[in-house]
């Protein structure tokens, strides 16, 4: 039953270790996480003398690094160093998948990002979809300068009941990536982005996690905007530009 909850979550794309990977401009990575995981990631530095901060990026379910390095544009314009990072099985990655173990690999990125000689507060964890699960975990673990959630859901566990009625509720119980349950612990200021038109996890779960925030939290809904295409949005940009000058740059 795990390995089909998995079929069903996980569409990982897997790389060679000799895949060269020089067309993405970053810098590869590698990291032994808390179970010995070997995981993998690309560090970006952005073109100006003193970078704000470093964005520490927590893509979604389907792909690798491979597919995703795009996203550190939109940060590395805002002056911000981004380290991407491809979970367990993904990439070049190693290790069995767990739910523990995801939070493991966020939580070895961060550290990698600590001893590159980043403070707390100069680090922005970002989660997209699937990686947004993660990255609450590593808001509620260790400091962190901000949090952007773009596309969350509010539990695996609520997210199967709707995708799939007439098989929960055995199936996806090994995996629950609650971030509903997590979100009035996060201190930090958050940014929480989510398409009127996602037809995989619906608007109503991104207001869900952002209504459980704290106060003092910012809601970007993108009229129109999909669960895969929020990027195209004018929107997603000035969102973006907006939370992290209101970071202070984000090292507050």
């Amino acid at each position: 039953m795990g390995f089909f909850q998995e079929r069903l979550i996980f569409f990982p794309e897997t790389l060679s270790e000799d895949k060269d990977l020089s067309f993405t401009g970053g810098e590869e990575v590698f990291l032994t996480a808390d179970d010995g995981a070997r995981i993998h990631g690309l560090f970006f530095e952005a073109s100006v003398d003193e970078p704000s901060g470093a964005v520490l990026y927590l893509h979604g379910n389907a792909g690798s690094v491979a597919s995703w390095y795009p996203v550190a544009d939109d940060l590395l314009r805002l002056g911000l160093d981004v380290f991407l990072l491809d979970y367990r099985t993904y990439g070049k990655s190693q290790g069995s998948l767990s739910e523990e173990g995801l939070y493991q690999d966020g939580q070895a990125a961060y550290e990698y990002l600590i001893d590159r000689g980043y403070q707390p507060g100069q680090i922005v964890v970002y989660g997209r979809s699937l990686g947004a699960a993660v990255a609450t975990k590593v808001a509620v673990t260790r400091p962190v300068g901000g949090v952007v959630l773009e596309t969350p859901f509010t539990s695996l566990v609520d997210l199967a009941k709707e995708l799939y009625p007439f098989f929960f509720p055995g199936l996806f119980l090994k995996y629950e990536l609650d971030n509903l349950e997590r979100a009035p612990q996060i201190e930090a200021p958050t940014l929480v982005i989510h398409g009127t038109d996602d037809e995989i996890i619906p608007l109503d779960h991104g207001r869900a996690v952002f209504e459980a925030l704290p106060r003092g939290h910012r809601l970007v809904t993108i009229d129109g905007g999909r669960h895969n295409n929020l990027r195209e949005y004018p929107a997603h940009a000035a969102g973006l530009a907006d939370f992290f000058e209101a970071l202070d740059g984000p090292d507050n």
